[in-house]
């Protein structure tokens, strides 16, 4: 006779409850696919992008080599560039305490123009004694993840910048002050807010200043070029301008050779820095200055992650396009301007 089986189931732990919204599939947007699979496209040929930039950068070296054309310094001499050895000891600190400020995309922005900047401090005959302050959070754990980062030649602080320097010595950049920088001092403390933030915190570097009591001022763009947009310069433009100055000791120079030419910017005399290069004596130069911006933009697609670009000419764009800081510096040489400025920090 068959008995019937009595054996009791097991109950349902985890009944599914159809209501439930957490169960449901969330679907990637039509938006996120597209960016997915713009990025596939990319991981696949990378490689062979690199490949090719390098290959053209041989080229072009090879090929002024054989003009006689100076392409810059080379590894052994780069070994013994350090600021230590420098000649000049004006000192840049780059404000890295704006984190809470930016996104991801910003922070990866930041750190391109950080690269670009230490690049030519360290291809300089001279370079500036150069200060990365509040490095911490986002922006350190981007830097970190830079194969050669912890081997740059640059003074690395978690300390702000307040904390390792005398309050009189600071002078902070911001292209919306009213002080005007005439020059460089070696008692000073040149600030560049390290912002991206596309327009969108405009005067936040003077607040700061003015909140703390920080001397401030802007580069004397306005005394040499009129220019069709804001005076607000990236980092790396700010820093190099400065660098230039301290090599030429002349601001029109500067200006010339480091102005991005999306500014538009020309001459008070209504000539354009184009046309004043050419007729410079200096445009000898030229040509290492261009294998040198290659030489920063190559090294900056090895180094940064595919996160942040999608092909080898997105980091150059990506510098370009991030509009950062107040671009302006100051030089209070006298206690009569030491003084002037307090005032106007007050205000």
């Amino acid at each position: 006779m068959e008995h019937e089986d009595v054996t009791p189931q097991s109950p349902i732990t985890n009944p599914i409850d159809l209501n439930d919204d957490s169960n449901t599939i969330i679907k990637p947007s039509k938006n996120q696919l597209k960016k997915q699979r713009k990025r596939e496209k990319w991981l696949a040929i990378k490689k062979e992008k690199r490949h090719e930039a390098k290959q053209k950068r041989k080229r072009r070296l090879a090929e002024l080599r054989e003009k006689g054309e100076d392409i810059g310094p080379n590894r052994k001499r780069l070994k013994s560039n350090t600021m230590k050895n420098s000649s000049c000891k004006i000192r840049v600190v780059i404000d890295l305490s704006f984190d809470d400020h930016m996104t991801e995309k910003d922070v990866n922005s930041l750190t391109c123009q950080l690269q670009h900047s230490y690049s030519a401090n360290r291809r300089a005959q001279n370079p500036l004694q150069l200060y990365l302050c509040g490095l911490s959070g986002k922006t350190k754990e981007r830097l970190d993840s830079i194969g050669d980062y912890k081997g740059w030649d640059v003074h690395k602080e978690i300390q702000h910048y307040e904390e390792v320097f005398p309050k009189s010595s600071l002078v902070y950049l911001s292209s919306e002050s009213p002080n005007v920088l005439t020059s460089l001092s070696d008692d000073k403390v040149y600030i560049i807010g390290g912002l991206v933030d596309h327009n969108k915190l405009k005067g936040l570097c003077l607040k700061i200043a003015e909140e703390k009591g920080i001397a401030h001022a802007q580069l004397p763009i306005s005394d040499y070029l009129n220019m069709k947009t804001r005076k607000v310069l990236a980092i790396n433009h700010v820093f190099s301008i400065l660098l230039r100055y301290t090599e030429s000791n002349d601001w029109k120079e500067a200006f010339l050779a480091e102005m991005p030419q999306r500014k538009q910017a020309y001459l008070k005399d209504g000539s354009s820095p184009e046309q004043e290069c050419h007729a410079s004596s200096s445009t000898e130069e030229k040509p290492a200055d261009i294998i040198q911006e290659d030489r920063i933009e190559n090294k900056g697609n090895e180094e940064i992650s595919d996160h942040s670009r999608e092909g080898t000419d997105i980091e150059k764009k990506e510098v370009d396009s991030c509009e950062c800081l107040k671009d302006n510096s100051i030089d209070i040489n006298s206690k009569t301007e030491v003084l002037e400025m307090g005032e106007n920090t007050t205000r």
